[in-house]
This record gives C-alpha cells, structure tokens and sequence, in this order.
C-alpha cells in the first residue's frame, strides 16, 4: 500500500461515514447553540473533537480502510480509532457541552443516563480497565478477528466497539467531563501503567503465534503487527502518563492560586480590622482629651 492511497482509496462506506458525519454535526450544532446563548466554548476542546473525528476517518474510510485484512494495516486502524481518537474525545469534553447547550429535555434525560446503575458500573475504573484489557485479548485470540473480514456487521459492530472500549477507558484519566468516580492524579497515572502490559502481552503473544489467526494473514504479517501493537501501546500509555502530569501540574497551580487569593483576603481583612481599630482608638483619645 502507497501513501497516496489512503486519498486515492478512499470508500465512503454507510455506516462509519454516517457516523463521522452525524457526530461531527451534533458537536458543531451544540457549540454553535452554546454561543447563541451568549457563552464562550473553548476552541481547543473543539480541536480536540474534529481531530478525533479525522483519526476515525482515516481509520475506517480512508484508504487504510480498504486494505485492513492485512494484519499490519488493521493494527494502524486499531491504534487510530481505539487509542488516538478516545484521548482526544476525552479532551473535547462532549457531555459538558450537551449539558450547556442541549434543550431541558436533553439535560434530563443525559443526567438520568450518567446517574444511572449500569452507567456508574460501565464507568467505574476497575470495570473500564478490565473491559479494555478482556477486548484486546477477545478480538485477537477467538475467531471474532477472522469473522469480521467476512462480516461487514460483525466488522462495523467490532469497530464501534473499540471506541466506546477506547472512551470509556480514556475518560476517566484525562477526561474534562464529571465522571461518577473520581481518581486523584497518583490513582490516575498507576491505572495507566497498570494498562500498560496489556499492549505488551498481546503483541508478544502475537509474535509468538506459530499458525496464522486468521485465512488472509500471513506469520510475518501478524508478528510485524504484534510488535507495531506492543510499541504502540507502550507510547499510548506514557504520553497519557505525560498528559496526566501535565494536568497534575495544572491543577497544584490552580490550588496554589487559590489558596494566595484566601491568604491575601485574609491579610487584607486583618489590615483593614487593624487600621479600624487603630482609628476608633485614635478617636477616643481625642475625645477625652
């Protein structure tokens, strides 16, 4: 496969062009609704939602699409839309802004969704860790990965489910969104170490398969993507690492700020209690004197 043919081979398939465009539209439509109102949406976190959006454009349109039976390409489309796309979702914060700009109907109904039981289950951290690592290992070593390169429904169900997995596992870490379970940012970076392995295990087991996983590829092929599956996971888990030291970071800045705004309250109070003292004693010595 050429570069040129991730443009060149470019197939607009129904499903996941429907749901690039639909998304891509209801973000939009939402930040537009928000600034009707008169209130500002920060233009990174717009950034942020159409480069994840591009990350799945060129993971399931583009011409890397068309050649995913082949073991290596199928592993670049899976970092894309599982890894890359759910980190900058996360960043977009989509929830807060359904809040803000959606009708009343749409804020009740989302508040139900987010209180509700099975969301606070899918959304715990244990759950969202072990789901991330079980799907990795269910794709790869059942006959679910060979199933979807003859079942289109099976192959757009997969894909769909490597990003909510990807998003529901992102979120928490470095989402802006308020989550159910809220980790502190030491919780936050030994959960994505604790992830780490994952990649790891999974692309040496890979390269250790002595039969193909499926028809269509070959040994070299699958222990070239085993190992593209390894490195890539490991780089995913440190820039997180990074990004969550960053807000670390961040957010210790923000505390400091806000505790010297107190102190200075407080200093200016006490100043201003002394000084009124002072003054209320200087009266009444001249008025007995």
């Amino acid at each position: 496969m050429k570069p040129l043919d991730l443009v060149t081979q470019i197939s607009f398939e129904p499903i996941p062009t429907a749901m690039i465009v639909v998304t891509t539209a209801w973000y939009l439509l939402m930040v537009h609704r928000l600034q009707a109102k008169g209130r500002r949406w920060p233009w990174t976190r717009t950034a942020s939602w159409l480069f994840a959006e591009f990350m799945l454009a060129f993971g399931l349109i583009s011409g890397l699409a068309a050649h995913d039976e082949k073991f290596t390409l199928h592993t670049t489309q899976h970092i894309a839309i599982s890894m890359v796309a759910p980190i900058f979702f996360a960043l977009s914060a989509p929830m807060t802004l359904a809040l803000q700009a959606g009708s009343r109907r749409t804020q009740t109904g989302l508040l139900k969704v987010l209180h509700s039981r099975p969301f606070m289950v899918i959304a715990h951290p244990i759950t969202a860790w072990l789901l991330y690592g079980a799907s990795l290992f269910a794709l790869y070593f059942t006959s679910l990965y060979a199933t979807t390169l003859t079942n289109d429904t099976v192959h757009n169900l997969v894909h769909v489910g490597l990003i909510l997995v990807g998003c529901i596992f992102w979120w928490p870490v470095i989402g802006l969104d308020p989550v159910p379970y809220r980790m502190n940012y030491f919780v936050k970076m030994l959960y994505l170490f604790a992830a780490m392995p994952f990649h790891t295990v999974l692309g040496l087991a890979l390269q250790s398969q002595t039969t193909p996983i499926s028809p269509t590829t070959s040994l070299a092929d699958l222990h070239a993507g085993g190992g593209l599956m390894w490195i890539s996971g490991e780089a995913m888990g440190l820039i997180g690492g990074m990004a969550v030291f960053v807000q670390w970071l961040a957010a210790d800045e923000r505390q400091a700020k806000r505790e010297d705004r107190v102190n200075e309250a407080a200093a200016d109070a006490q100043l201003a209690h002394w000084r009124a003292t002072r003054e209320a004693a200087a009266r009444a010595t001249s008025g007995s004197a």
